[in-house]
């Protein structure tokens, strides 16, 4: 029976890359939540008579919900299984959008509110089950030297996943519940795609060795070709969750930390981007929309040519701490009034923190927050941090109207907020991987040096 060890040390096949696409879609769906809610918020907001504090509402409680969906979902993937998030997650996602995607079609108002609000949470809660597990699952069966190149897919299907919606933004501009509906039945549908897809899967390698499962471990090596090398058969014991504070509690605060300083500039800029922009008045809605696309657009590109090739040679700091200063400069330029009244400095803006972003920030953030956990708290550690996140973004993202203004006059907040994260994510980086590397140095180890766990000893 193969040991964990030449799972760890195994080449990279087609079968690794094709799993991995698989599981990504999750990021593609929790990216069409965040990108479909903002995009589509003036039609819905429109439809049911929003007042300002209501337009935060769609994206407040899809991040509650995802909040809440990582922390119940993360402790049962652990318990139960990553396939066995993967069997309901998905269904519940394209149900809920589907539903959502028929609000308005009642006369009462009052009905549609309560109903949206329900299936929108519904769509969180499905992403908050799902992304973790996918993350806990890719990193479980990729190859130690090639963990980083992996894992960088689940980015770029994120920003394939905004692409795809602002096309169909700017083919149906100004159509209103035409837009609306046909971005969540689209996503509907690519939940049941997933969901189908997910089916040839195995369970994690790791997780099958949790608990004894020799034959799944024996079809999972089968399929992804990978050859019996070691002398000694690994076993691992399953942990508390009570460990997961206790004994990874350091490990844990690095996670949150990375996530609040990612979370609120992100999330922000994924759900109100037209909202932003749009409060500016200095382009049409078609314009906005070609924008943000241009800004997606430009986190692919060094997701694809540069962290995907170098985060497992060159290591995870270098392009982190490039990233976090480009993604502090573009946050600081919306602080100095004459920029926000000028397009080509917007645009620049734009890109300085697309391409920060997906260089190194974003991914290094997921691979840093599920290296650090033993298998049997991974996805734990996972639903927590998310819990944490998505909490703080939901709570922010109901006052961001408030915080813009109508008017777009107080967008400097939003640079301020993100330009101060984005530098002190910078330093505390910088100091960790001078006196303390076994946070951020984790390229080219298996995740058990990485977390620590001793496969023998409880």
């Amino acid at each position: 029976m193969p040991d964990i060890k030449d799972f760890d040390n195994a080449s990279l096949t087609s079968t690794h890359k094709q799993w991995t696409l698989i599981a990504s879609l999750g990021d593609f769906l929790d990216a069409g939540m965040f990108a479909g809610t903002g995009i589509t918020l003036a039609a819905i907001a429109t439809l049911l008579h929003f007042n300002t504090i209501e337009e935060g509402l769609p994206a407040f409680i899809t991040l509650i919900a995802c909040a809440l969906g990582a922390l119940f979902f993360g402790r049962l993937g652990d318990k139960f299984g990553r396939k066995y998030i993967y069997q309901v997650d998905m269904i519940i996602y394209g149900v809920s959008s589907i539903l959502l995607s028929l609000t308005g079609v009642f006369p009462s108002n009052s009905f549609n509110i309560i109903w949206s609000m329900i299936f929108y949470a519904l769509v969180g809660l499905a992403v908050g089950a799902d992304v973790p597990t996918s993350w806990s699952l890719i990193s479980e069966f990729s190859p130690k030297n090639y963990r980083g190149r992996l894992m960088s897919v689940t980015t770029v299907m994120w920003y394939v996943g905004v692409l795809v919606e602002l096309g169909f933004a700017i083919a149906l501009v100004n159509s209103g519940m035409i837009l609306f509906r046909t971005i969540w039945i689209m996503l509907g549908l690519v939940a049941f795609l997933a969901w189908a897809l997910r089916r040839r899967l195995t369970e994690s390698p790791r997780f099958d060795i949790l608990k004894g499962r020799t034959a799944d471990i024996n079809e999972s090596a089968k399929k992804l070709n990978v050859k019996s090398r070691s002398d000694t058969k690994e076993e691992y014991s399953s942990r508390k969750y009570a460990e997961l504070f206790k004994k990874y509690g350091p490990f844990l605060l690095f996670s949150w930390f990375l996530y609040l300083i990612w979370g609120i500039p992100a999330s922000t800029y994924g759900e109100f981007f037209p909202y932003i922009f749009d409060s500016l008045h200095l382009v049409s809605a078609r314009v906005t929309f070609a924008f943000e696309a241009i800004y997606f657009a430009s986190a692919i590109v060094p997701g694809v040519l540069i962290f995907y090739y170098l985060s497992d040679k060159l290591g995870r700091v270098p392009l982190y701490l490039i990233s976090a200063i480009m993604s502090s400069i573009s946050f600081f330029m919306l602080v100095y009034p004459p920029f926000l009244k000028n397009v080509g400095v917007l645009l620049l803006s734009f890109l300085l923190f697309g391409i920060g972003q997906g260089l190194g920030v974003w991914p290094t953030t997921r691979l840093l927050s599920i290296e650090h956990f033993p298998t049997s708290l991974r996805n734990s550690g996972q639903g927590f941090v998310w819990f944490t996140m998505r909490f703080e973004a939901g709570i922010f993202g109901l006052f961001t109207p408030l915080i813009v203004g109508t008017s777009g006059i107080h967008v400097d907040y939003i640079g301020y907020i993100g330009g101060i994260f984005f530098l002190l994510a910078f330093i505390i980086v910088l100091i960790l991987y001078r006196f303390h590397p076994e946070y951020v140095k984790t390229e080219r180890k298996s995740l058990d040096e990485t977390s620590y766990d001793n496969p023998i000893e409880i």
